[in-house]
């Protein structure tokens, strides 16, 4: 990279440039050159925050408990996003009010990580992005924050036990930890089981704490006594990645794991039973009437389970909902007198509720601050409108309409991780399922009929859909393992017949991240990274081909030492492959199979896990990406890189990045700025390059001792930003004067213009001889 320019700077130059030096060991003297008389309209601030596509609450972390005069509590952790903390909220489900909402100090985000003290009714929870724990005392207008538990740990289960202990689990390091709150003092109990990165769920059985493991889906016994940690195997082995709940219900233990609950029985110390279909965490305490019976959602109903014959009943209750938290409470409803069984969902904090013997139900749906949701992936539609997955997020994904400039929300997509095009359809991939989708854009959306039926990749290890590629009658998906499994896959998609062929490990041990169809074969960029939860056992990315037909990997290579991730890849017109490799540029001629060159953009550490978020787009021979948080236009001919957005000249600091890119119908780009909100950097309309020219005094063929060259450029609309040119083998310089050359011999002088809409005309030669 020969140097940087940014915009503001940029969009001033006049028609001629701003500069002329000496090249290589050649005398060169220059005389003034007139301007050019065109001039882009400078002071215009191209970028525009269009706003927040999708907006959700979501409430991973709930339990319901009581107020300090006994009232039914419902009590939510709210998730925030990277400039939003994350929100505290405490419900009257008798009375349907929010009695307090507030954002916490410290932390966003949380997985199912509250726990109710059955001592002293206070809550406590952590967040999963810090590692920070809080407290709250029922009646208080503000929670308590107790501290960051164990550096470089983020919490991913919080559980108190019978003295009111507070046991908490962590990521990466899967650490089983405890909080006295008396002295406020932590302790680190280690990990759970070898190889295990997360605890997700926590139960204390008199003197042990079973504890649940992620991303092999194992369960451990920790003793209190002796404190070690002893692995409980199930009948069939592991299920799922992870045990995602645990339950003491009298004499026995239920554990959540996939889609199964596993029921064992403590004093035996065996396993009894094992109840399918199971959707939700965890089952009911036991039924207060009765004392034999629990709870849990079944094949998408609740059923009642007798914990002394195991008999599995439907209820006829069937809310849309997977329950969070479970607890008998009581309603005040004189109408249907006794106990009812309520439960949480995340989604909105709605809370459920129905009296079993009268048969009546409850419905709440509080009033909650929510947040932004984050984005993790923007594309361009076949009709050139710009669309907006969202982490987590079940309102849907945004549609962003260039016309109308609106945002319109798509329900019912939930986290959407990449897109493509098939047919003049939207094509996309939904995480965990990896389900796959096509959406016709010309008709009205509904989902279930269009976008229609989807195919699911989880049966193959896969849940992130990330690059999208059409080839004719089908579509190349390249998508990110599950939790705990290397060996990323490339699909086989017929949208028409949803019939897939998965190849798993095209790269050995690594993800494909990014595929391009150059000349029938697919040439892919990796991530190092498998799924959550396993560390990687490569160290370097590669660049690949893969034959689609013959479903074989041609070559393999690492192009840039020691990155992580290779992705971002383009095909330019002269075929030749673009990509990212963090802030490395990477050229590559697939004929020969060799890495042309290799540009320094920016020197800071790539950080990203997969590289997606890392795009080069090339329109009209200008070729634009985003990398390392910045917006940026490349001159592959003069190696210069031009940063258009970092978020500094907003005064937008930390918060401030860019990530993914994509081009709308009227050639606008379009970037993730703030984690959640989408940026649009408009271009001009003109896409074509200037016109120049060049004089030579004397001519060729009259003999001279030196040569006198003079460069114009116009441009008839954006104006002519700058003429370069270069002299031999020298560098590339900026012209502003009329260049003399010295020295006998012959030389080879190139120019070029290029416009404040980065058109750049195409490189032109004169040669001549000196005496």
């Amino acid at each position: 990279m020969t140097g940087s320019t940014d915009r503001r700077t940029f969009i001033k130059l006049s028609g001629a440039g701003v500069a002329a030096l000496a090249v290589g060991s050649l005398p060169a003297h220059a005389w003034a050159s007139p301007d050019s008389d065109s001039v882009a309209e400078p002071g215009v601030d191209p970028v525009t925050d269009l706003g927040e596509p999708v907006h959700k609450t979501q409430a991973l972390s709930s339990v319901i408990g009581h107020g300090p005069d006994g009232e039914p509590l419902a009590f939510f952790f709210v998730e925030g996003n990277p400039t939003t903390n994350g929100e505290f909220a405490v419900v009257d489900i008798r009375s349907q009010r929010t009695i307090l909402d507030v954002r916490i100090p410290l932390g966003r985000s949380s997985q199912r990580t509250m726990g109710l003290c059955p001592v002293t009714g206070h809550v406590y929870f952590g967040t999963a992005d810090r590692g920070e724990l809080y407290r709250y005392r029922p009646g208080a207008d503000d929670v308590d924050h107790l501290g960051e538990v164990l550096s470089g740990q983020r919490i991913w289960e919080v559980a108190v036990g019978d003295d009111g202990t507070v046991w908490g689990g962590t990521y990466p390091g899967g650490l089983l930890f405890s909080y006295n709150p008396d002295s406020g003092e932590v302790t680190n109990h280690g990990q759970a089981l070898p190889g295990e990165q997360y605890i997700g769920a926590i139960e204390q059985v008199d003197g042990d704490l079973y504890v649940g493991t992620q991303p092999n889906g194992r369960l451990a016994r920790y003793s209190l006594s002796s404190g070690g940690f002893t692995e409980v195997e199930f009948p069939d082995g592991p299920v799922s990645a992870n045990v995602s709940k645990i339950n003491r219900r009298g004499d026995l233990l239920f554990v959540t794991t996939g889609s199964w609950t596993y029921v064992r029985d403590l004093g035996t110390d065996t396993w009894k039973d094992q109840i399918p279909s199971i959707s939700g965490y965890g089952v009911s305490p036991l039924d207060p009437e009765t004392g034999r019976l629990v709870y849990m959602r079944s094949s998408a109903t609740i059923k009642s389970y007798d914990v002394e014959t195991g008999a599995l009943e439907s209820i006829g209750w069937s809310p849309n909902a997977t329950p969070e938290d479970w607890a008998w409470i009581d309603l005040d409803d004189s109408s249907a007198p006794g106990p009812a069984l309520a439960m949480t969902y995340w989604n909105n904090g709605r809370i459920y509720a129905r009296n079993i013997q009268a048969g009546s139900g409850y419905y709440h749906q509080p009033t909650l601050m929510g947040a932004g949701a984050q984005l993790v992936a923007i594309g361009a539609g076949p009709e050139g409108s710009i669309y907006t997955g969202a982490y987590l997020s079940p309102p849907g994904m945004g549609r962003w309409d260039p016309d109308t400039e609106q945002f319109t929300l798509l329900d019912g997509t939930s986290q959407i991780e990449g897109y493509g095009t098939f047919k003049g359809d939207l094509v996309f991939g939904r995480y965990p399922q990896g389900r796959l989708y096509r959406y016709d854009p010309s008709q009205p959306w509904r989902m279930g009929t269009n976008p229609g039926a989807a195919v699911d990749l989880e049966p193959y290890e896969q849940n992130r859909c990330q690059s999208f590629v059409e080839m004719e009658d089908r579509v190349a998906v390249a998508s990110v393992p599950t939790t705990g499994r290397h060996n990323g896959a490339i699909t086989l998609w017929d949208p028409d017949t949803n019939h897939v062929d998965v190849f798993r490990g095209v790269v050995e041990n690594q993800t494909p991240v990014s595929l391009v169809l150059h000349d029938g074969l697919l040439y892919g960029g990796t991530s190092i990274n498998g799924g959550y939860g396993i560390d990687p056992v490569t160290e370097e990315a590669k660049l690949f081909a893969w034959d689609p037909v013959t479903h074989e990997t041609l070559f393999e290579m690492v192009p840039v030492p020691g990155a992580p991730t290779v992705s971002g890849l383009v095909v330019d017109d002269g075929g030749r492959i673009w990509a990212l490799a963090g802030g490395t540029l990477i050229e590559f001629d697939p004929d020969d199979r060799t890495v042309v060159r290799r540009v320094e953009l920016f020197a800071q550490r790539d950080g990203s896990r997969y590289g997606n978020e890392h795009v080069l787009l090339i329109d009209h021979g200008r070729m634009f990406g985003v990398t390392l948080n910045k917006l940026f236009v490349f001159d592959p001919v003069t190696e210069d890189v031009t940063v258009l957005y970092d978020g500094s000249t907003a005064g937008e600091g930390d918060a401030a990045d860019a990530r993914h890119l994509a081009m709308d119908r009227y050639g606008d780009l379009f970037f993730i700025g703030q984690s959640t909100r989408l940026f649009r950097y408009g271009l001009p309309d003109d896409t074509t390059p200037p016109v120049v020219r060049a004089e030579v005094r004397p001519g060729d063929g009259l003999p001279a001792r030196r040569r006198v060259v003079k460069l114009s450029a116009s441009d008839d609309e954006t104006g002519v930003a700058a003429i370069q040119y270069r002299i031999d083998d020298g560098p590339w310089e900026t012209y502003r004067r009329a260049i003399v050359v010295d020295g006998s011999g012959g030389h080879v002088l190139k120019y070029r213009a290029v416009d404040h809409a980065w058109n750049a005309s195409a490189v032109q030669v004169v040669e001549f001889a000196n005496r």
